[in-house]
Order: C-alpha cells, then structure tokens, then sequence
C-alpha cells in the first residue's frame, strides 16, 4: 500500500493527482490502463506548460499516475473556445470519456465565463485514449438563455440496456437528462437546443448552492440508477450527495422518498472533515504548511473496475491547510490546492456508501466488524462547514455494525493500513469511522 497522493506538492511530474478538478475516470480494456480526464487546471500547477485541452493521467494500478498532458486537437479547442463576440473561453470543463468498442467519446463543456448559464457541451472522438479528440459536434446548448435554464456543463453518460443518455446541468435550471444516438453519441432527436427532462433541482427557498456536478450510473447489484450531485461552495463547504430510482429518467428519491427535483439536496455521503494526522502524506510545497485536514470533496463520477470487480467514486478534494486559505470578495473562504482523490464505494442497504480513505492498494474485501474505540465522523445534513471526528466506542450490539461496512484502508493521516468503516447511523446520516484500538 501507498499514498495515492500527497498533500503540499503541486508538481504534477511528481504527484500527479495534483490539479485534478472535476475527474472523471475510465478503464480502457484495450489498453489495460486507467484515465482520469479533468477540468483544465485553475492557478498554477507546477511542471507543465500545457495549453487548454483536457489533462489526461493514466495509471496501471489505480494508484499511481503518469501525467500526459492534453488531449484534445487543436482545431478542437479552436471550435471549443469561440464564444463569437465574447471573449474566447478560457477553460474547458468537467470531460466524461468512454470507449465504446469502436472509438472514444469524449463530452466535455464551453462555458462564456466562469459562472455564466451559456455553455456548450461537445461531444470530441479519438482512435486512442491519449488523443488527439476531434470534435462530432454540440449535444447540449444553452447559449443565448437566462438563468431559468440549465446550464450546459458537467456531462456525464448513463446507459439503459442499448440506450445512452446524457446527464448534464447545473444550480441555474437543474440537472437534465436527455436521449443520446448510441451510434453516434449526439442527441437522438437531433437537437442540441432540446433541454430534456429536469431530474434534480434547488429547492425553494434555497438553502445552499447547487445542485450540479452530476453523475448516474447503474447498479446491477441493487437494481437501482443512482444520481450523485454536489451542492456547497466549491472553495470549501462542497459535499457529495446521492439520490436513487428505478428508472434512469426518475424520479430520483432520497431514503424518506423525498424527490431530489425541488424536494431534497438528496442523502450526504461527504463533506468536509478532518482526522486527526500524526504523520499527513505531504510535500514540502509552502514550508509553514500544517495539516488542516481535508476540504470541499466533490464533483464525483461512480465507476465500476473490472479487475477488481469493485466500485470506487473519484473526485476532487482540497487540502484544508491554513497556508492555503484565502477569501473572496464576497467574503468566503477557499481553499486553492485541490487534489483527484479516488475512494472504494461499498453498498449498504440499497445505498452507496464511501470509505474514510482514498484508495492505496489495499484489499477491498468488507471484513467482520470491530468493537472498540474509533475516530467517528457524522455528516449533518444542512451543516457544511469542516467536520471533525471524535473518539467513539462502538459496541458489538450498536446500530453501527448492523448499518455500515468495515473495510481496510490505506491511513492518508498516519501512514500505512488502518481498518475504516462507512454507512448511516440510525437517524440516517452517513458516517465515517478508523479504528482506534479495543
């Protein structure tokens, strides 16, 4: 086992989970390696000097990566970045790939500005994973609507049997799903301009930002699509959340049925937190750097790997290290250096459940629960400020061992292996725990 990253170094030759915004990864059977695609980097990332174009890593082992640079064409990004009379785009954002037997399909988005509604998801194919990616054309458009609209960002592709769709969106208008050509990837009924239906939106009144960031998938296993989604503020109170249904256009419900389109922000798998770290896995970036554990997980992607028939959920975190705070003009704190972090995804009950921990090597296999002391983690579901754990002694006959899965994990605050466990406490908040000893 290994840390999958490390903490206080930006240099992407060296950790190269560093600058990884919005990734998405992908198995490729042809050959037999792991790409994480990503949201063109914000700030400096140090160690390359890459135009925008989609940042690529690849891995043998899900562990440790390679950086490659960028991905798409230069007529690609050309086509991607005209906003005619606005400035051209500086980024492009939150790609989704798959391999569909016969090529690689690559929808990522063009916004008019950060934080504009009027964006563009394109759809881009390559004969290689590494690229270069040629644009097919847009699937989803929102240039010239207001704000009451979705916003045309964050694809991700879900299948039904032979049927592909499209699940994009965001905070303005809520996220949509729409029907895909599964020959060619572009919308079936032709139509880049057609919304689709509204699966998730904010409820009224609003409580936090969001949703957006989506994502679906099925699970064959419980026989449900699940939607996850990201509501907070990017820069620090981001989370993970999670509503299911039995069918991939909805309705997408929480535990108590509750329609996560204007009824709920959907069940909170992970938020802000902090264990306590005696030896944090770390670089020597900012020398007056201290551990302030972990911020903002989110903009997560499910996937399923084959080798190890097992689930894990990949997103980006930030490193809550005072040393990298700094507040925007509206007041609220961000935290500037944000990771790819790759985490097992157990399942409890029909729900999804995340581990404590990234992902270092270790055997998934849930082991027999462990009484004992542990360091305990309740997600609150409104209160998105930095969780922090608290010694807890859990009982061989408490609820815990009946509603979570105790697994192996790799220690990111302590170095090596430590025994976690994840799920829902009674009041059916998810929890996160690492054993302490008896």
């Amino acid at each position: 086992m290994k840390a999958p990253f490390l903490l206080n170094e930006y240099n992407v030759r060296i950790n190269a989970a560093a600058g990884a915004h919005d990734p998405g990864m992908m198995w490729d059977p042809v050959t037999k390696r792991y790409y994480d695609y990503c949201t063109d980097a914000w700030g400096p990332v140090l160690g390359v000097r890459d135009t925008i174009g989609i940042p690529v890593r690849s891995s043998e082992d899900l562990v440790t990566f390679t950086y490659h640079g960028s991905v798409l064409s230069k007529d690609a990004v050309r086509q991607g970045r005209d906003n005619g009379r606005f400035p051209a785009t500086r980024a492009f954002w939150a790609p989704f790939v798959e391999y569909t037997g016969a090529e690689y399909r690559m929808y990522y988005s063009a916004t008019r500005a950060f934080g504009s509604s009027e964006s563009r998801v394109w759809l881009a194919v390559s004969d290689s994973p590494l690229g270069p990616f040629e644009n097919r054309g847009v699937v989803a458009d929102t240039w010239g609507t207001d704000d009451t609209y979705p916003n045309a960002i964050d694809p991700h592709v879900v299948r039904d049997g032979g049927r592909a769709y499209l699940v994009y969106g965001s905070f303005f208008g809520g996220i949509h799903i729409k029907e895909l050509d599964p020959a060619t990837g572009l919308p079936l009924d032709g139509d880049p301009k057609a919304l689709g239906k509204c699966i998730s939106r904010k409820s009224d009144p609003v409580v936090m930002d969001g949703p957006e960031g989506a994502s679906a998938v099925f699970v064959p296993e419980t026989g449900y699509f699940y939607l996850f989604q990201s509501y907070g503020w990017l820069g620090d109170t981001y989370d993970i959340r999670v509503g299911r249904s039995r069918a991939v256009a909805g309705p997408y419900l929480d535990r108590r049925g509750r329609d996560l389109a204007g009824e709920t922000l959907g069940e909170k798998l992970a938020g802000s937190y902090r264990f306590p770290a005696s030896a944090p896995a770390h670089g020597e970036l900012e020398k007056n750097w201290e551990w302030g554990g972990l911020r903002g997980p989110g903009h997560g992607v499910p996937f399923f790997d084959p080798n190890r028939n097992a689930w894990f959920f990949v997103h980006h975190i930030r490193d809550g290290a005072a040393v990298n705070r700094k507040t925007e003009r509206d007041g609220r704190e961000t935290y500037r250096r944000f990771y790819m972090c790759v985490r097992p995804m157990y399942f409890t009950d029909g729900w999804p459940a995340l581990s404590p921990e990234p992902f270092g090597g270790q055997d998934l296999t849930p082991v027999d629960p462990r009484p004992g002391k542990w360091e305990i983690i309740h997600y609150n579901y409104y209160d998105n400020r930095q969780m922090t754990s608290r010694p807890e002694y859990v009982s061989a006959d408490s609820p815990l061992p009946r509603t979570c899965v105790f697994h192996r994990g790799y220690d990111l605050e302590n170095g090596g292996e430590c025994l976690c466990l994840t799920g829902y406490d009674p009041e059916g908040n998810a929890v996160w725990g690492k054993y302490l000893g008896e």
